[in-house]
């Protein structure tokens, strides 16, 4: 006997079936042992950042306040920016010194200082107020990576990171999204933190004298997006069941 289901059921069940796939597919985090940094990049810690997906590799010396970093995330587009940096006031993005990577001409990505000195002015610089070298971008499986090293000044002791990613339009940067994940893109600076506990590994080894990231950040989105799709999955199956059930 042929078994048909009620019109109303069917839209329902397809409309929640894409909206479980609304909300477990979006692109996965990058993490510490996911990344893949090149041989000769070793860093002593691995923090998973707590949005956008992103990671930061890292290593300070407390000899010179030196934080070497590798940080990757990746841009909302193929033809995206990605940005890292310090704010030194220990805010957001207003104040923030930021390396930004953009896409080049010839391809690949291509890495320049800049100044966020409000919502709508973005300056690019040839120096910061700190010191910095060694800075350097490529691209890995959709990622993009920044490496610089930073000089940390010694009366700056309520540090922050900032991290993001938006889009270009015309090769020049456009403003991010306003989604939780952006506005939320700030933490303390890892080296300002308790005692040494690295969150992930990847390829990182070094013998810098850094301090542990910010607590289990990463983990807990994994743990948060884990939920989401048992949730969701598990609510399909259930409508699903109750339809049949008519």
């Amino acid at each position: 006997m042929a078994f048909h289901l009620p019109l109303t059921a069917i839209v329902t069940v397809s409309f929640l079936l894409s909206l479980s796939l609304f909300f477990t597919s979006s692109h996965s985090a990058l993490t510490c042992s996911s990344l893949k940094l090149p041989a000769n990049r070793t860093y002593a810690n691995c923090t998973n950042l707590p949005t956008l997906g992103a990671v930061l590799h890292y290593t300070y010396n407390t000899t010179n306040r030196s934080l070497a970093v590798a940080f990757a995330a990746a841009p909302p587009t193929s033809s995206g920016w990605v940005a890292w940096g310090l704010n030194l006031a220990g805010g957001g993005m207003i104040g923030t010194q930021a390396f930004i990577a953009i896409p080049a001409s010839a391809g690949g990505s291509t890495v320049h200082r800049y100044n966020l000195t409000a919502y709508k002015s973005i300056d690019k610089v040839e120096a910061f107020s700190f010191e910095s070298w060694g800075v350097a971008t490529e691209e890995s499986g959709g990622a993009v990576l920044i490496f610089a090293v930073v000089s940390i000044p010694e009366k700056a002791d309520n540090v922050s990171h900032v991290w993001q990613v938006g889009p270009t339009q015309g090769g020049k940067l456009s403003i991010h999204g306003s989604t939780p994940d952006n506005l939320q893109s700030k933490a303390a600076l890892p080296v300002a933190l308790g005692p040494a506990a690295t969150s992930g590994s990847g390829n990182s080894s070094g013998n810098g004298n850094a301090t542990a990231p910010a607590a289990a950040s990463g983990e807990k989105s994994g743990v948060s997006e884990r939920f989401g799709f048992e949730f969701y999955f598990g609510l399909v199956v259930a409508l699903m069941i109750s339809v049949v059930a008519l």
